[in-house]
């Protein structure tokens, strides 16, 4: 990055010793272990973000819902599969804690990363690389926003393994590397519906290039599309022959709407400049460098032929989702693009024109690690935050609330419905419980429900007709008043109602 002329003890840390010694780090470190420094200063500090600044509430309820959908293999839920199998995995080896939910939303963006990586080095040196890595680091995508491991940032890893090899398949020709990104790219799909765009990506990619010819005479096309149907064809089977299956009723309720052409004009134009303002910090990197017109028109338009899939790549997925809003209104947000952003560094960073020295790397690795320090530094004022936060005050009393409800019952395998606010985030405390809506099919888990449950947030009326109802002469009603403190501080507290009534004919 370029020097700072100005004086001051700014512009003494930005060019004074401390940044030369980590310059000649970088000159001296070969790439793997300036990829192992990285990551893991990367994941202990965001890792330990994460668990502070969420010591104030519960476990997000999309992680509660996975939870729910792991409890039972399918080839489909709400969303594919790929979340709930990997939840399922997780279960199996991690205790149902806080700290192991961070950890899986952790290690899944730092095996992003690693992928990403591998990407860059194929295209660039190891400053450039570098630079790369800690821009992607302080994109939001990667950091604040990517405390739960959910439907969006499950793809990350699969969607950065497929353009690897993607574009190593266009590159060389090789079968090995078609069929891996045929099998990534049917992974990407099986994450969330999204990967839709990353296929189109590479439909519109695969017939660009002055080697269109050699690329798909090799028969790498064919084979890739092979690979990612047979990894598909499992859940395309699934959503042809299950009936009302979630899935469909999701897509119609929650994503599609109906909205005039220039309502769904300004939802596209919300979402890219949106996604637009996500990557500030990279764009600024590159601004930093000061790249001239050469520079410029080499990124806009690389001369290398590798670089110009990358930049389909990264464009196409994301221009797509804008395109088809305005056919097909939907529920369009920028947060969706969390996949999207392996190529941008090799777009940003890859030309030969553009100058990036060690230094450059070294002030970007710095920047990055004060941020993420800084983060660190803040988070007990974020938990503290959470505490008079209205917009998420119940998360903070799931746990306190499954608790409740497991005394009230006398166990804690029970069938819960209520204010949705609050029911959606037990079951990860619960794993026992079932929503009410949807009871297990099998019998010897059905046989061990012990009760119903009903819980309504305060001025929940029709909730609370309901739970008093369910109660009957058998249950019982309580009400509860709960608090959540932190430091010394304490949270307003929130009342709800809990109803309970046993269970006495088995279903």
């Amino acid at each position: 990055m370029a020097t700072i002329a100005t004086g001051g003890p700014f512009a003494a840390i930005w060019n004074g010793r401390l940044m030369q010694a980590s310059a000649d780090f970088v000159r001296q470190s070969s790439g793997a272990r300036l990829l192992g420094v990285t990551l893991t200063a990367y994941a202990v500090l965001w890792l330990l973000y994460f668990s502070v600044s969420h010591a104030t509430v519960d476990i997000h309820f999309d992680v509660s819902e996975a939870s729910v959908w792991a409890r039972t293999f399918s080839l489909g839920y709400k969303h594919p599969p790929m979340m709930a199998w990997i939840f399922r995995a997780w279960l199996a080896v991690f205790p149902r804690t806080d700290w192991a939910a961070y950890l899986l939303a952790v290690a899944n963006l730092a095996a992003t990363l690693a992928i990403t990586w591998m990407i860059l080095r194929d295209h660039l040196d190891k400053e450039r690389a570098l630079v790369g890595m800690t821009a992607l680091i302080l994109v939001p995508f990667y950091t604040f926003l990517a405390s739960r491991f959910n439907a969006n940032t499950v793809m990350m890893p699969f969607w950065a393994a497929t353009v690897l090899f993607y574009l190593r398949a266009r590159r060389n020709v090789r079968w090995t590397d078609a069929v891996l990104a045929g099998v990534f790219a049917g992974l990407t799909f099986l994450g969330k519906y999204w990967g839709v765009y990353l296929i189109a990506g590479i439909a519109v990619a695969s017939f660009a290039g002055d080697d269109l010819k050699r690329f798909w005479r090799s028969g790498a096309p064919f084979l890739m599309a092979a690979a990612a149907l047979v990894v598909l064809a499992p859940h395309i089977h699934w959503l042809l022959t299950e009936h009302n299956h979630p899935a469909e009723s999701y897509m119609t309720t929650s994503v599609m709407v109906s909205a005039s052409f220039g309502s769904a004009l300004k939802t596209s134009a919300f979402y890219l400049g949106g996604v637009i303002s996500y990557v500030v910090m990279p764009l600024t990197f590159f601004a930093v460098l000061k790249p001239d017109r050469a520079a410029w028109r080499d990124t806009i338009w690389p001369a290398d032929p590798g670089r110009r899939q990358a930049l389909l790549l990264l464009v196409v997925p994301l221009i797509l989702p804008a395109l088809v809003n305005l056919a097909w209104p939907h529920r369009l947000t920028p947060v969706w693009a969390f996949p999207n952003w392996a190529l941008l560094p090799v777009v940003l960073f890859g030309s030969p024109r553009l100058s990036v020295p060690a230094v450059a790397a070294a002030r970007a690795c710095i920047t990055a690690l004060v941020v993420s320090l800084l983060a660190v530094v803040a988070s007990p004022l974020v938990a503290h935050a959470h505490l008079n936060s209205r917009r998420i005050a119940h998360n903070a009393h799931y746990r306190q609330i499954a608790a409740e409800i497991a005394h009230l019952a006398n166990s804690p395998a029970v069938l819960i419905g209520g204010s949705e606010g609050v029911v959606q985030g037990l079951f990860y405390y619960l794993p026992a419980a079932w929503p009410m809506g949807s009871p297990p099919n099998d019998r010897d888990v059905k046989l061990s429900i012990a009760a119903r449950a009903m819980v309504c947030i305060e001025g929940d009326a029709s909730c609370r007709a309901a739970a008093d109802s369910l109660a009957g002469s058998s249950g019982s009603v309580s009400d509860v008043t709960l608090a959540k403190t932190f430091l010394g501080y304490k949270s307003p507290p929130q009342k709800y109602l809990i109803a309970v009534a046993p269970i006495r004919y088995r279903f």
